[in-house]
């Protein structure tokens, strides 16, 4: 990758932001250079030192920007390693994170995380191209993000199944073509810089993939677009009004996810009794089963409950009091009682329903004449109970403790 000056820029005693030795020359893994400035980075909550903030004279280690995460590495003097977590901008100064302070003046050799930075620089050279051929489609990228395992960009509409398989053949072709990427120095271009970045002071870095595409970029970037090896668009989520984003991956993230993938699938194979072509009919078919079975299982549950439901009715007329407790139950069956038993009229007596067991939690309801008197007798029993209610009661048990339900019947005398 080529660079072309139009004039060099200086702040203070390093070098800014723009030209910085990992902008210049992307590919350098190692170099040797001095401290200009060592702070404390304090918590500011605790007030503790958590860290040293680090100016160097140049460094090969990329401060956060444009969508580009920072760099890792680490600094050498003598016998001493110092690790760098972090570099971040204050300006247009590189401000790198460390975990031992170093006295200004001191020579160090910096180190840099190549497989870190050579991901970054392979997502973010694949984001421009993308984009560049989304814009020869009329489709603006809105914003990007490189994330840990996959990265999007952000559109304003959704791309159709057809165009994202159009997009992707031309983005591959275009990897395949091996074409040169050039890094333009000039203060002086109509293109849109951050709002926040100081031109005058320093300078703005444009992009250029060959013919194909021109864009102001503070990144680091590879030489030609045959480094980006392969790019693969994933799925699309729907965002603010009609934008999107589109998930893809470039470079050794596609391999990595690949394999990854078919560990998957081998693994589902294998859990499904069935070969890797057969996945989705074998899941269909049991996604089937399965609702056949709950449909089912609603039915029978509901023949249940009405049975319940007449034992209920029976201990009301005697006794003016019921209580159930299902430890299997849910709260739709205890809903299911409630309606075969329909409106408890005033006089009728009370009842009290239960689902659930130990530390998976359950449901209450109360019902009737002595409601209060119930829930009071239901709170000290299972303390940690939450709910209420006019007229009828009904809370919600996240746990319940050890000998919580036996208390709990012996509070109500059953």
């Amino acid at each position: 990758m080529s660079v072309v000056l139009s004039g060099a820029a200086r702040s203070g005693s390093s070098t800014i932001v723009g030209l910085l030795a990992c902008q210049r020359e992307p590919y350098l893994k190692s170099l040797k250079t001095h401290v200009v400035g060592c702070e404390k980075l304090l918590d500011k909550k605790k007030q503790e030192v958590v860290g040293y903030e680090l100016e160097l004279k140049d460094t090969i280690l990329f401060p956060e920007g444009g969508g580009q995460p920072f760099d890792t590495g680490s600094l050498k003097h003598g016998e001493d390693t110092i690790s760098v977590s972090n570099v971040q901008r204050d300006g247009l100064t590189a401000v790198h994170i460390a975990d031992k302070p170093v006295e200004p003046g001191t020579e160090v050799a910096v180190d840099l995380d190549w497989a870190r930075r050579y991901d970054h620089m392979q997502q973010h050279t694949g984001q421009h191209l993308l984009s560049a051929v989304l814009d020869r489609r009329n489709v603006e990228t809105v914003g990007w993000n490189l994330g840990p395992k996959f990265c999007y960009v952000e559109l304003p509409r959704k791309l159709s199944a057809e165009e994202v398989a159009e997009v992707q053949e031309e983005v591959n072709q275009k990897i395949q073509e091996a074409i040169n990427i050039k890094v333009e120095l000039n203060k002086d271009v109509d293109h849109k810089v951050p709002d926040n970045y100081d031109v005058d002071q320093g300078v703005v870095r444009v992009i250029h993939i060959g013919d194909l595409d021109s864009n102001p970029c503070c990144g680091t970037h590879l030489r030609n677009t045959a480094e980006i090896s392969s790019i693969t668009l994933l799925h699309s989520v729907g965002i603010r009004g009609t934008n999107s984003r589109l998930f893809f991956l470039a470079g050794n993230r596609v391999r990595k996810y690949a394999s990854e993938a078919h560990e998957i699938i081998r693994k589902a194979g294998a859990a499904l009794s069935c070969q890797p072509e057969d996945i989705e009919d074998k899941i269909n078919r049991q996604n089937q089963a399965i609702k056949d079975l709950t449909s089912k299982e609603r039915f029978w549950a509901g023949q249940v409950a009405k049975f319940e439901a007449q034992d209920l009715k029976r201990q009301l007329e005697q006794t003016k009091f019921a209580v159930l407790h299902k430890p299997d139950g849910s709260m739709e069956y205890l809903k299911n009682v409630e309606k075969e038993l329909g409106k408890l009229e005033p006089g009728m007596g009370t009842y009290v329903l239960m689902c659930g067991q130990g530390k998976q939690g359950g449901a209450i309801v109360a019902n009737g004449d002595e409601v209060e008197s119930c829930v009071e007798k239901i709170k000290s029993a299972v303390p940690n109970v939450k709910g209420g209610g006019k007229g009828k009661w009904q809370g919600k048990v996240v746990s319940y403790e050890k000998g919580a339900i036996e208390s709990l019947m012996k509070n109500l005398e059953i």
